[in-house]
């Protein structure tokens, strides 16, 4: 089994610690060390049944540790990226056994797919994105570094979501749209047209509200 650890000892973690697990139950993979976290005031607590083993400091002793990013929103995940860079670590992909994974697809590194999603054929995953619950991807749709979605998220076949977006809860992307780098979409919202980056956009259908 190649061992691994979480950063981030949030809530994310511990739904990434939860996924980990069900994977192990299938077959075994992974040996979960712990938590790997920033505050000090963590180290040593028991979570889940899985030890807070220290902060970045105690990523640096170590090589070839698998590590996954268990932070929920694409610039925290970004930002503890750029930090982890020049270790000798190991990003796995972590995909819940439920999830429909299509002929064709392709992943990037670091990526998590939650329970229930489906990737429809030939679509693409770069690095280090999130798909949480029963978010689907359609057919030939490409989701950049560090796109992430809350549940329940929906992306039409050839639509393209740019570095570091993020979208809400149940939010929609209607086939062939594209999104910029950087946007959020809000929860709910059904997109059917283009975005341009680093912009929030909410409603049906969607309209920007901040530039």
């Amino acid at each position: 089994m190649d061992e691994i650890v979480i950063f981030g000892a949030g809530g994310f973690g511990r739904e990434v610690a939860w996924i980990i697990e069900d994977i192990n139950r299938v077959g075994k993979r992974f040996e979960l060390l712990g938590f790997v976290d920033d505050d000090p005031q963590m180290k040593g607590r028991i979570l889940n049944g899985y030890p807070v083993l220290g902060g970045i400091e105690y990523l640096e002793r170590k090589r070839s540790l698998g590590i996954a990013l268990g932070l929920g929103l694409p610039v925290a995940r970004h930002k503890v990226m750029r930090r982890l860079e020049h270790l000798d670590l190991k990003y796995p992909n972590l995909i819940h056994p439920s999830a429909y994974i299509g002929p064709g697809v392709e992943f990037g590194i670091g990526n998590i797919v939650y329970i229930g999603c489906v990737l429809a054929p030939n679509c693409k995953l770069g690095n280090f994105c999130v798909l949480e619950l029963k978010a689907t991807v359609g057919h030939d749709a490409v989701l950049d570094d560090f796109a992430s979605t809350a549940v329940g998220v929906d992306f039409g076949g050839y639509s393209h979501a740019a570095y570091g977006t993020y979208f809400g809860n149940h939010a929609t992307v209607l086939p062939s749209i594209k999104i910029g780098a950087w946007t959020v979409v809000g929860a709910g919202a059904v997109v059917n047209r283009d975005l341009p980056e680093n912009v929030v956009a909410v409603g049906v259908p969607a309209r920007v509200i901040k530039p």
